[in-house]
């Protein structure tokens, strides 16, 4: 399975070099590492085997959807023959790649993008129907943190120049705004719900719920938004991505490092 990865970063630090190695191990080499504008003179040494590239300077924590975007375009650019694309946060720790049976499941049911928490959510996008001429159907989140595309749904895309109209559209909101929007991202309910409406199935790894339950495959995927994962209740021995771990000497990372260095 050829899969090319794009890592959106803020900073040059011990935690995005965690990242990459473990990256590198169980996931892919063909990755695109994303550089907040604000933070791109960091950079300067980084001598990690990877491409780098400039992004726009949000300087905010508010929807990095801009970045992405553009992190999207690239990646289909530069690897138009792999079967799957992921984007994915500075602070996921892939673990195995165990994930990878699921893509090949997932391409043998028509399931287009793939991520944890998803749910039906009540949040519009007029601007981006507005771009596409038409209305969704219904609108579907994904936690934004780590995503996979099929090929199908980034050929799909492309063929409509999608991410170009949206940098367009988009070009003077240098603040991550997008009007008529309420959300966090909007990449969290743009992109699953675009794969919906173009034909394509969502698939949910595993749900994190309001009330600090676990759901689905959690084990093999505990990925949430926060708290932070439990090193003595939630360093399940089959995960295959993590997140978050947004420290370099938490203890789960202490021991990937470990298994890594073994292998």
């Amino acid at each position: 399975m050829n899969l090319a990865l794009l890592l959106n970063v803020h900073e040059n630090s011990p935690v995005v070099i965690d990242t990459l190695e473990s990256i590198f191990t169980y996931a892919t080499k063909d990755v695109l590492v994303l550089v907040d504008g604000v933070a791109w003179n960091q950079f300067n040494q980084f001598d990690f085997p990877v491409s780098l590239m400039c992004g726009f300077k949000h300087g905010c924590p508010k929807s990095p959807y801009r970045n992405m975007a553009l992190g999207l375009k690239m990646l289909a650019e530069n690897w138009p023959d792999a079967d799957w694309y992921c984007y994915t946060e500075y602070d996921v720790l892939f673990t195995s790649d165990r994930f990878k049976k699921n893509l090949e499941i997932a391409d043998k049911m028509g399931v287009w993008m793939l991520g944890n928490d998803g749910r039906l959510d009540d949040k519009e996008m007029p601007l981006i129907e507005a771009m596409l001429g038409s209305k969704f159907k219904s609108y579907y989140y994904l936690l934004g943190a780590c995503q996979f595309f099929s090929r199908e749904f980034m050929q799909k895309m492309v063929d409509m120049n999608f991410f170009d109209r949206l940098l367009s559209l988009t070009n003077q909101f240098t603040e991550g705004y997008m009007p008529g929007y309420c959300g966090y991202d909007v990449s969290e309910h743009l992109y699953p719900s675009l794969c919906r409406h173009l034909g394509g199935n969502v698939g949910v790894f595993a749900s994190y719920d309001q009330t600090g339950k676990w759901h689905g495959h959690y084990k093999q995927f505990p990925i949430r938004w926060r708290p932070s994962l439990d090193p003595e209740t939630e360093n399940f021995t089959e995960a295959s991505i993590m997140h978050p771990l947004k420290n370099y000497d938490h203890p789960i990372r202490t021991l990937q490092r470990e298994l890594r260095n073994g292998i």
